[in-house]
């Protein structure tokens, strides 16, 4: 039998770790079921595969916590902060040549040595990033890798005032159809 990440937050709720809260159970087990769709996706069911999840909602109410968890039961998995990430992938890019290349290679790279990545606050406020995170995320679904993604914001008030938004619409879309959306939205800030 598995040790998942229910089980270990349950072990914190009865080593007096951390209080029972019904709504980080139902996000866990929602996170769980979204794994579960797509890692058992096939063509012999119609169910779509789900890409990843999104977990939203304000500060302090457990969504790192929550995503930290399920990442480290799964054996197979990486956390980055957004602002990490886009630095890795900035650098990665950074020549005057093979932009989309060398953005293919390193989500390539990444796909074989993880099968989960965790991007922890993910947020836009510049107009460069608004344009790479489609990007990122189309080859996370080609190298197969399930993405977990923590935010304060709801998908549409991503980058809600920033130039060329209509180009970064598509990214919305994307998220909107492709993850599970889970909504933390507790009021008790842990």
């Amino acid at each position: 039998m598995n040790f998942t990440a229910l089980d270990q937050y349950n072990s914190f709720v009865e080593n007096n770790f951390i209080n029972k809260d019904s709504k980080q159970i139902d996000v866990l087990q929602k996170i769980y079921n979204a794994w579960s769709n797509n890692k058992h996706s096939n063509y012999f069911f119609k169910q779509k595969k789900t890409q990843g999840v999104y977990v939203f909602g304000p500060v302090g109410t457990g969504k790192t916590f929550l995503l930290n968890l399920f990442y480290q039961n799964t054996k197979v998995g990486k956390k980055i902060h957004f602002n990490h990430l886009m630095n890795d992938v900035h650098n990665t890019i950074n020549s005057i040549q093979g932009h989309d290349e060398k953005l293919d290679d390193y989500v390539r790279q990444l796909g074989k040595k993880i099968k989960v990545f965790f991007i922890d606050e993910l947020h836009i406020f510049n107009i460069v990033d608004a344009l790479i995170v489609k990007k990122l995320f189309v080859l996370f679904d080609k190298y197969k890798i399930f993405v977990l993604v923590s935010s304060n914001f709801h998908p549409q008030n991503l980058y809600a005032d920033g130039l060329q938004r209509s180009d970064f619409i598509p990214f919305i879309d994307l998220i909107l159809s492709n993850f599970e959306l889970i909504q933390l939205d507790n009021s008790k800030d842990y």
